[in-house]
């Protein structure tokens, strides 16, 4: 990563709250992931999934700058 392009920040907000799965009072943890940065919402089952979303998008915003990251060339020097 070039220090002179640094990776647009990514926000993430996650809200858990415990939701009854049946008579018997059992429940589950779901979880909403909203990232700021592009308006996205997902609703997950558990903290594990909520993780590899939010992995997920920083791996693609990741590779995205790697690939606009530009060939430091000094173009004082003549190619030969």
């Amino acid at each position: 990563m070039s220090s002179h392009q640094p990776l647009l920040d990514q926000v993430f907000i996650l809200r858990f709250w415990r939701e009854t799965a049946d008579a018997s009072g059992d429940g589950r943890w779901r979880v909403l992931v909203r990232n700021i940065n592009t308006r996205r919402r997902d609703v997950v089952d558990d903290v594990q999934r909520a993780f590899a979303i939010v992995s997920a998008n920083l791996n693609v915003v990741a590779e995205a700058h790697e690939e606009r990251a530009p060939v430091d060339v000094d173009p004082s020097t003549p190619e030969q």
